[in-house]
C-alpha cells in the first residue's frame, strides 16, 4: 500500500442480498442502494445489519454525518460485532476524528482480541500520527495472531524507515514480498530506499512495482528520478513520459521534465511549458515556481523571474536560494 493509502482507513464496499439473479451491488448505484435500504429499515427497524449496510453506502457518498448516525444505531442494536466498530473508526477517521477513531478500534479488539484487521488499522492510524511505538505494538499483536501477515511486515518496514533504520526496513519489506509476491507497494518502497542509497537494485524493485501496476505514477516517477539523479537523462525522460501518458497533469513529473530541459538540454521553451503546466496543476508547488524563475532569469526575463522568486518566498519564506537570486536581480 502506498503511504497515502496506508493512512486512508475507509473501506468503500457495500454488499446487499442478491436480487433477480444479480447482486444489488452490480445493478444499483449508491442512491438506489440507500433507497432500498430505507425501505428495508422501515420494515425491520431492529435489524442492525441494515444500518451497517446503509452506513457504508453513506460513506461511499462521503456523507460522514449520516454514516456515523447509522453505524451508531447498528452498534446500539448489536454491540458485539467487530465489523461495526471498524466501520465506525473508518467514518471517524474520514471526518478527521483520529482520537475517536482509535477509541472505536480499541472497542473492536475488546469484542474480538484476535481481529487482525482492527490491529492493522490501529497500526495504520498510529503511523499517520507518527506514534511509532504504537505502530510496533499493534503490528506485533497481528504477528502473534498471524505470523505470516504481509501487511504487518509492510507497516513495520514503514515505521522503521521513518525512524531512519533503513537496513531493518529493507528486511521487513522483503519479508512482506516473500509472503505476498504481488505486493506492489512493498516493491515500490524497496525501490525508493535503494534509490536513496544510489543502488541499481532500485531499478529492479521499481520495475517490479510497475509490472504489478502499470499505472503506478509514484513508482514511475521514482524510477525516472533515479535515472535522472544518475545522469541517464534519456531514460529519465522516457520514464517520465510513461507517467505523463497516464496522468498528464502530474506536478512532480512535469517539474522534473522541465528541469532536465532547463539544465541539460537548454530547451527553455519546453522547460517553460512544463513549469507552467506544473504550476497550473498545483499552484503551491514551490519547486515549479523556483525552476520557472530560473528559466526566466536565464532567458533575460528579469521582471518575470523576480515575480516568481517573490512567489517562492510567499510559499517558503526561508528559501535562501530565492532570496539570493532576488538580490542578484536588483
Amino acid at each position: 500500500m502506498k503511504i497515502l493509502n496506508c493512512f486512508i482507513l475507509v473501506l468503500l464496499t457495500l454488499v446487499i442480498a442478491a436480487c433477480s439473479g444479480k447482486s444489488e451491488k452490480e445493478t444499483l448505484n449508491t442512491e438506489d442502494k440507500i433507497a432500498l435500504l430505507d425501505a428495508k429499515i422501515k420494515k425491520n427497524p431492529k435489524d442492525s445489519e441494515l444500518y451497517f449496510a446503509r452506513s457504508k453506502a453513506f460513506l461511499e457518498q462521503q456523507k460522514g454525518k449520516e454514516a456515523l448516525i447509522d453505524i451508531s444505531k447498528a452498534i446500539s442494536l448489536n454491540d458485539k460485532k467487530v465489523d461495526y466498530y471498524i466501520l465506525e473508526a473508518d467514518i471517524l477517521f474520514s471526518n478527521g476524528e483520529t482520537t475517536l477513531a482509535f477509541d472505536a478500534l480499541q472497542n473492536a479488539v475488546k469484542v474480538d482480541n484476535k481481529s487482525t484487521e482492527a490491529y492493522l488499522k490501529m497500526a495504520e492510524l498510529s503511523l499517520f500520527l507518527r506514534d511509532y511505538d504504537k505502530v510496533n505494538f499493534n503490528v506485533n499483536k497481528v504477528l502473534e495472531i498471524d505470523k505470516l501477515n504481509p501487511q504487518a511486515y509492510f507497516l513495520k518496514g514503514f515505521a522503521l524507515k521513518e525512524r531512519g533504520d533503513t537496513l531493518q526496513a529493507i528486511a521487513a519489506y522483503r519479508k512482506a514480498i516473500e509472503l505476498k509476491s504481488d505486493y506492489g507497494e512493498a516493491f515500490e518502497e524497496l525501490g525508493i530506499l535503494y534509490s536513496i542509497k544510489g543502488d541499481g537494485l532500485a531499478i529492479e524493485y521499481l520495475n517490479s512495482a510497475i509490472n504489478i501496476n502499470p499505472k503506478n505514477i509514484s513508482a514511475l516517477y521514482a524510477l525516472g528520478k533515479f535515472y535522472q539523479d544518475n545522469e541517464n537523462y534519456q531514460k529519465a525522460l522516457d520514464t517520465y513520459k510513461q507517467a505523463l501518458d497516464i496522468k498528464p497533469d502530474d506536478t512532480k513529473t512535469l517539474n522534473s521534465v522541465g528541469y532536465i530541459n532547463l539544465e541539460e538540454k537548454k530547451a527553455y521553451d519546453v522547460a517553460l511549458e512544463c513549469f507552467n503546466k506544473a504550476i497550473a496543476s498545483d499552484s503551491n508547488y514551490v519547486y515549479a515556481w523556483l525552476n520557472r524563475a530560473d528559466t526566466y532569469a536565464v532567458t533575460g526575463q528579469k521582471q518575470k523571474a523576480k515575480a516568481d522568486y517573490e512567489r517562492v518566498l510567499l510559499l517558503d519564506s526561508h528559501n535562501q536560494y530565492a532570496k539570493d537570486q532576488l538580490t542578484k536581480l536588483k
